[in-house]
């Protein structure tokens, strides 16, 4: 009984492998590509934001959140939200990003991360990411 339990899986797994293999037999690779969209009047005016003393982060760590991307892979990233969200469809952050490598100037960002469930998917996963300034979305874009 535990080989075939075992042998399902594979067999499984084999078969989508083989759909997912192109005519020429070289593996398909599917890599997420960033997307950002800037809109400063989609962040309205939090209390104490001035406040926020936010994180500083690697723009190529932002640059991996993608759409598609679980929820809580956020955490590994760039941490929680940092207005005391939590069981919403936004996130909202307070980013640095030095200005040069090893300089203590860092450039100040707001961002917010948006989610949707898909149907027939169990996670929530992000469907944009949205950026206060120019500036900010440019730097992780220019990332990787």
């Amino acid at each position: 009984m535990t080989t075939r339990l075992l042998a399902l899986p594979l067999v499984a797994a084999a078969s989508i492998a083989t759909a997912a293999t192109p005519q020429d037999g070289a593996p398909e690779t599917r890599a997420a590509t960033y997307v950002a969209t800037v809109d400063p009047d989609a962040f309205g005016r939090a209390p104490l934001e001035e406040r926020k003393t936010g994180v500083t982060v690697d723009p190529a760590a932002v640059r991996m959140i993608v759409p598609g991307l679980e929820k809580f892979s956020i955490y590994r990233l760039i941490g929680p939200p940092h207005f005391g969200e939590g069981i919403t469809r936004r996130w909202n952050y307070v980013l640095f990003f030095p200005l040069e490598p090893g300089s203590m100037e860092r450039l100040r960002c707001r961002m917010e991360i948006r989610f949707e469930k898909p149907r027939g998917r169990y996670h929530v996963v992000v469907s944009e990411v949205v950026w206060k300034d120019r500036a900010c979305a440019d730097r992780v874009a220019a990332a990787g």
